[in-house]
């Protein structure tokens, strides 16, 4: 009988595969299991021993727990790529020799791979193993001992099947000797043939009894030999389609571990993409608006850079104010005549832009000079009360309102924060630019301007109030509008 070798790692299966060799030694003796090659003489090389050792069975087990693929060494590496791994040696050796190597699955260990394995245990993936679990243990090794026997021989005490029929011997065959002892007496009786004729049929007899016997139990032992046979093959196949079925179940899992591994490389992969489009997209907002702040600043710059302060030009001559407003960058813009008690012939009286105020390069600057004659000017001195209100020729309801207070001097007139000269024709205009909103300095950058002018009819002061909307703001369209005010004098 030849031995069954086990091979395991003790980390892995080391309780197994001790219950599977006392099985084994009960079924096959304890002359017919090795396991661990644990008394290698000092000095000789473990490698050839271990080649030897399996040299001398019939089939090895190689018991594969959970962690035989992946166990580690002391340093992190995994077992199996160590080539003086004993498990790898054994296994190698045996595959190596073309002897049958049976994996004996444990812990719910699925078959390895040939992609997981070293080159010489590339074999191992090809091979059909059997499943032992606790469960089932004793009806699962009862299929693994079936399947071993071809390999090893029969059990221990088992009854060897003769190889050819034996013939029992003539005297445990007692009907003949029963015939013998009769045939005799009934010849004497009734024939006068000689004693030895009886005795050669009843030997005949005997003979045939005995070749019949000996045929029919050839026949049943060769009966009982094809029927075991036939069990053996049954369990055998039974064993490979198992096989094939665990590692067909493992092919799928793999596959299915391959695909949720796929999708969610595909998940990360599409996260990465969302995550890189909405950077570009933030870089690409910051970079508009860093450009769009530089272009405001630019234009704020340029345009800083483009206004130029008003020059106080009142009390000056005509040609004074003309020359200074050259060498300011400015341009003459309308001159109006007024009369002015004390003041010199073409003096400035006013002038529109007023001092300090900040307008673009070029701007017009218009003036009001003091004229050759003199004229009486109106007085729009005292304290005035609203007594009529008409709104784009529509007559209003006159609001409660305080009653407004002019202060004048000389032609100068002031009306809150707003001063004006009076015109040739006795009026006093203030315009008010505004954009937004918000006032602003000149008519070129608003988008509402508001004229005033007040004029004195009587004892009437008139105040005439042209309201231009130059884009649609207020909650108005563009164009026009006309408030006429009428107000009494209630104080001088």
């Amino acid at each position: 009988m030849r031995a069954i070798f086990v091979s395991y790692r003790r980390d892995d299966a080391e309780g197994e595969a001790g219950r599977l060799f006392d099985d084994l030694v009960t079924q096959f003796g304890e002359d017919s299991v090795f396991m661990d090659v644990a008394a290698i003489e000092v000095g000789r090389d473990f490698r050839k021993a271990i080649d030897d050792s399996v040299a001398t069975c019939g089939v090895l087990l190689a018991v594969i727990g959970k962690e035989w693929i992946d166990a580690k060494n002391e340093a992190g590496q995994r077992r199996l790529d160590d080539p003086f791994d004993f498990v790898r040696l054994e296994t190698a050796s045996a595959l190596k020799r073309d002897i049958p190597v049976v994996p004996v699955l444990v812990h719910g260990a699925k078959m390895p791979r040939a992609d997981q394995l070293p080159d010489d245990l590339k074999e191992l993936a090809f091979r059909n193993g059997v499943e032992v679990t606790h469960a089932r243990w004793n009806s699962d090794v009862q299929l693994l001992f079936k399947a071993l026997r071809p390999f090893v021989g029969e059990s221990k005490g088992a009854p060897a099947a003769p190889s050819t029929p034996v013939p029992q011997p003539a005297a445990e065959v007692k009907p003949p000797v029963r015939v013998e002892t009769k045939v005799p007496q009934v010849a004497a009786e009734t024939s006068l043939a000689p004693k030895k004729k009886p005795m050669g049929i009843i030997l005949a007899v005997v003979a045939a009894v005995l070749v019949v016997g000996a045929v029919g139990g050839y026949m049943m032992l060769a009966s009982k030999k094809a029927q075991e046979e036939q069990r053996a093959a049954a369990e055998q196949k039974a064993l490979a389609d198992k096989a094939a079925a665990d590692r067909a179940a493992a092919e799928q899992q793999a596959l299915a571990d391959k695909a949720v591994a796929d999708k969610a490389a595909a998940d990360r992969a599409a996260a990465e993409r969302a995550l890189a489009e909405e950077k570009a997209v933030a870089d690409k907002a910051a970079a508009d608006k860093a450009a769009a702040e530089r272009a405001a600043a630019q234009k704020a710059a340029e345009q800083k850079a483009a206004w130029v302060q008003v020059p106080n030009l009142v009390g000056k001559s005509f040609d004074q104010a003309r020359a200074q407003l050259q060498t300011s960058g400015l341009a003459l813009g309308s001159t109006t005549s007024q009369s002015k008690p004390g003041a010199g012939p073409g003096t400035v009286l006013s002038q529109s832009p007023s001092f300090g105020q900040q307008v673009n390069k070029g701007a017009r600057v218009d003036l009001t000079v003091a004229s050759a004659t003199q004229q009486k000017l109106p007085n729009f001195a005292g304290t005035w009360e609203m007594i009529g209100l008409v709104n784009n020729g529509v007559p209003q309801t006159i609001p409660k309102a305080q009653p407004v207070a002019i202060t004048q001097n000389g032609a100068l007139v002031r009306f809150g924060n707003m001063e004006a000269q009076i015109t040739s024709a006795g009026t006093v205009t203030y315009k008010n630019f505004f954009a937004h909103k918000q006032p602003v300095q000149t008519e070129a950058q608003a988008d509402l301007v508001d004229t005033v002018t007040w004029r004195v009819e009587g004892s009437i002061l008139v105040c005439e109030q042209n309201i231009n909307y130059k884009t649609a703001d207020y909650g108005r369209p563009p164009g026009t509008g006309l408030r006429i005010l009428k107000y009494k004098r209630v104080a001088p």
